[in-house]
């Protein structure tokens, strides 16, 4: 298996940016480059084992835009298959070995779809990954997360790599991995989910509140947007991720009041705005 781990990373606390590349750099079978992406201003003052270790690589764009920093990537030529992992993420130790397994086993797939663990508690991230199901399913496309993709080389560049109008830091703010995994969808690309890929990742939420709301706002700014894209394109079937996604932040409210976790009554009112700013504004704007 030819691969590369792929993290890019802008203002992050450095532990984690460590705590990710080590991981990567330890994995049994060893990839041809583990390659961090620096968006920051100056360049991450990494650890003197990350540095010195010759598969690393430490590259620097001069973006905001995840979208952006992840299309910069200039892939090796004998590179088969990009990993990409968030830099708030990190790979569980026998990831490499199980991707290895599940190629060999599953030769007509072209994008691999992971879990994503909680680290605090190794709890799934989403109640839809806990769920998990088969990318065959439109409904099930949610499950590939850009914190946990594996996509061939030759898949990633015929997809057009990602939409650099959405991500974080891009005009759209959120949705790219979506974006993408819809573009694998309607191209028919053959993609699966597979839970025993794991990544290891911070909480989903885990600043403060008012950080929070706006980050709900923004994430929900980019999904309405998404979503009338590809109603543009005529891909009806994106009608079942706009009812959907109105109708969860009032189930989240309701959970909110009922256990008593009154953040989530906030934050998801945050969600549900940025929704709907999103629609509307994406209806008006190229």
């Amino acid at each position: 298996m030819k691969y590369i781990i792929v993290t890019n990373t802008f203002k992050r606390s450095l532990n984690l940016v460590e705590r990710s590349i080590k991981a990567s750099l330890k994995q049994k079978l060893i990839p041809l480059k583990v390659i961090l992406i620096d968006q920051n201003k100056e360049p991450l003052q990494l650890d003197e084992e990350i540095k010195k270790n010759p598969l690393f690589l430490h590259e620097m764009v001069n973006t905001t835009c995840v979208s952006v920093a992840r299309n910069s990537l200039k892939i090796p030529p004998e590179a088969e298959w990009i990993i990409f992992c968030d830099d708030d993420g990190f790979l569980k130790e026998d990831y490499s070995e199980k991707l290895n397994e599940l190629i060999t086993q599953n030769t007509i797939l072209e994008i691999f779809a992971g879990s994503i663990i909680r680290d605090d508690n190794h709890q799934f991230y989403t109640l839809r990954q806990k769920q998990g199901g088969s990318l065959k399913s439109f409904f099930n496309c949610k499950l590939l997360m850009g914190s946990n993709l594996v996509v061939k080389k030759s898949t990633f560049e015929k997809l057009g790599r990602f939409d650099e109008q959405f991500g974080a830091g891009s005009y759209w703010g959120s949705s790219e991995e979506t974006d993408f995994a819809w573009k694998a969808y309607f191209a028919k690309i053959p993609m699966e989910y597979f839970p025993e890929l794991v990544v290891y990742h911070i909480r989903p939420y885990a600043e403060n509140l008012w950080p929070s709301m706006k980050k709900a706002f923004r994430y929900g700014k980019g999904k309405g947007a998404l979503v009338v894209k590809w109603l543009k394109k005529g891909k009806v079937l994106v009608l079942l991720e706009f009812s959907e996604m109105f109708l969860l932040p009032w189930i989240q409210f309701l959970r909110g009041i009922l256990t008593l976790q009154l953040s989530l009554i906030p934050i998801n009112s945050s969600a549900l705005m940025g929704r709907l700013f999103g629609v509307f504004l994406k209806i008006f704007k190229n």
